[in-house]
Formats: C-alpha cells, sequence, structure tokens
C-alpha cells in the first residue's frame, strides 16, 4: 500500500510510524490506505454479513480512509500494536484500541462522519439534473427514460458527477 496516496498531512508521519516499528524489529505491514467509496461499500457490508469480526467498519461515505486521512497497519506480534498505538497518541495521531489497526490524523472519523452526514443530505446529482428539466415531468421517469437504474441513482462517482454536469451544462441544463 503506497503511503503517498494519503493527505501530505499523514503520509511523512505514517512513514515516520512505520520506520520506527521497523527498528523496534516489528515487521510493520500497511494493510489498507485510501479506499474508494466502492471499496469501502465491499468491506461495510461484509462486516454487516460478519457482525463478529475483529474490526469495525464505516460505512461508505463516513469512513476517514475516503479522504486520505487513516491508514492500517499489523505489527508482528499483534500484542505490540498497543505499543505502536501509544506512540501514534504520544505523537498527536488518532488511536483506539477497539479498532487497534486503524491510525489516523486527529479528528479525521468525526470530519469523515460530518461529510458522511453532509453527502446524505444533499440530493444526488441526478435528481437535480433531472428536476431542472422544466417539462413538470416526474423525475423517477426522466431517469428510467435515461435508462438510468434506481441502484444507480445515489451512487454516482465524483468522476461520472463531473462528466454529467459538463453533459448538462453543454445541453443547456443546470
Amino acid at each position: 500500500m503506497a503511503l503517498d496516496e494519503l493527505s501530505p498531512d499523514l503520509a511523512p508521519f505514517a512513514r515516520d510510524l512505520v520506520d520506527a516499528a521497523g527498528v523496534a524489529g516489528l515487521q510493520p505491514r500497511i494493510t489498507s490506505t485510501v479506499r474508494t467509496r466502492s471499496q469501502q461499500g465491499r468491506l461495510y457490508r461484509g462486516y454487516l454479513a460478519n457482525p463478529g469480526r475483529a474490526y469495525p467498519v464505516a460505512p461508505p461515505g463516513y469512513s476517514a480512509h475516503e479522504y486520505g486521512e487513516a491508514f492500517d497497519l499489523v505489527v508482528t506480534p499483534m500484542e505490540a500494536l498497543a505499543d505502536v498505538g501509544y506512540t501514534w497518541q504520544q505523537w498527536g495521531g488518532g488511536w483506539n484500541p477497539d479498532d487497534a489497526v486503524h491510525f489516523e490524523l486527529p479528528g479525521a472519523s468525526f470530519r469523515a462522519k460530518q461529510r458522511g452526514i453532509r453527502n446524505e443530505q444533499k440530493s444526488p446529482f441526478l435528481v437535480e439534473l433531472a428536476s431542472s428539466i422544466p417539462f413538470g415531468i416526474p423525475i423517477s421517469l426522466v431517469l428510467d427514460f435515461l435508462g438510468i437504474p434506481v441502484s444507480a441513482r445515489k451512487n454516482v462517482t465524483p468522476e461520472q458527477e463531473e462528466y454529467l454536469r459538463t453533459l448538462a451544462a453543454q445541453s443547456g441544463l443546470k
């Protein structure tokens, strides 16, 4: 996993922690850095299907991993992870023994939760686009006509949204 994908506020300190754990002979291994919403969704569905998992998983849109503000790290022996977490906390980082593999910028989980809540409150882009069509046609009919399945109407990636916004602007909508 590439630490370079992480926020520039986190990456150098993550490298320092990995180096310190290596010097201590703990064989550190990064198991996760930045995740896409889709990857987070898969992990979350797996977590819901197996609630006995060792570590919690945030719902998609609510994970600090999606924003580059967290990474997961394991060491050998795993019992030493608490010492690594303590070190991370002493350096000012966020760590919780209930999710011992998860290391983050201070407040990253809180910020991710706030972003998730804000995104939930926003109208999905396709609904905004369809509602801009001036004919008073029900939005669902417009989206059906465009061939956009119900399951895809809320889960538009940023790249898809940018493309759709460009098309809409070229067509004189929104």
